[in-house]
């Protein structure tokens, strides 16, 4: 879909909506915030199908659910136990089903070659390869997403550090079974896993720390 087609359509849809408020064909009570928030919603939901993502739909279409609990009964519905159970929800779909991406579409594939790297990814799959001969630091803020890190074509001179701040997401590392992996990263409602079998000499180092809240972390060694 072409940016214009893609915008326009999300202009009319906002259009009916206030439309329909205003001639009374939608029995919802309609603010500015719901309006602009419906609309975001609804550029992200129309995104995230095009990517054939469980994502960026499952979680727009939540948020939509929130700003109209009032109006379809469940004004005490908790947001942070709707956003876990979509994300568990997104999360399982994608493990099971795996839906392909378009060839043509590599939106979500990212390359690296600098010593210090940000990472940011929310509301999606992201994969990123590492490609540098001096990695010293790599910072990761992953929220509502799934994200996968390479690192078999990166080379650390002495020690580097990974720091995660991830929040309800699954985040999978792939890293030399040669390096030796110091792992002290503090999970809560979540864990950190192992797989494979490493053949580190204790040299060099990477030492992985941060926090991750409604998630898990997989280190796996290639």
């Amino acid at each position: 879909m072409k940016r214009n087609w893609f915008w326009g359509l999300i202009c009319i849809l906002g259009a009916i909506l206030i439309f329909g408020n205003l001639f009374g064909f939608l029995s919802f009570t309609f603010s500015l915030w719901k309006i602009i928030g419906t609309l975001i919603c609804l550029s992200v939901i129309i995104d995230g199908i095009k990517e054939r993502s469980f994502y960026s739909p499952l979680f727009g279409i939540a948020i939509i659910f929130y700003l109209f609990r009032k109006d379809l009964g469940f004004e005490d519905i908790s947001l942070w136990l709707l956003l876990l159970a979509t994300w568990l929800l997104a999360w399982g779909l994608t493990s099971i089903i795996r839906p392909r991406k378009r060839h043509i579409e590599i939106e979500d594939i990212e390359y690296s070659t600098n010593s210090i790297i940000n990472i940011s990814s929310s509301f999606g799959e992201k994969v990123q390869y590492i490609q540098t001969n001096d990695l010293q630091y790599v910072t990761i803020d992953s929220k509502f997403s799934g994200l996968k890190i390479y690192f078999d074509q990166a080379t650390i001179q002495n020690q580097a550090t990974i720091e995660i701040d991830g929040n309800f997401t699954g985040i999978e590392l792939y890293v030399p079974k040669e390096w030796n992996v110091q792992s002290h990263v503090r999970a809560f409602f979540g864990g950190v896993d192992e797989k494979g079998q490493p053949s580190s000499s204790g040299y060099p180092t990477l030492n992985i720390t941060g926090r991750v809240h409604f998630g898990g972390v997989e280190i796996h060694y290639i």
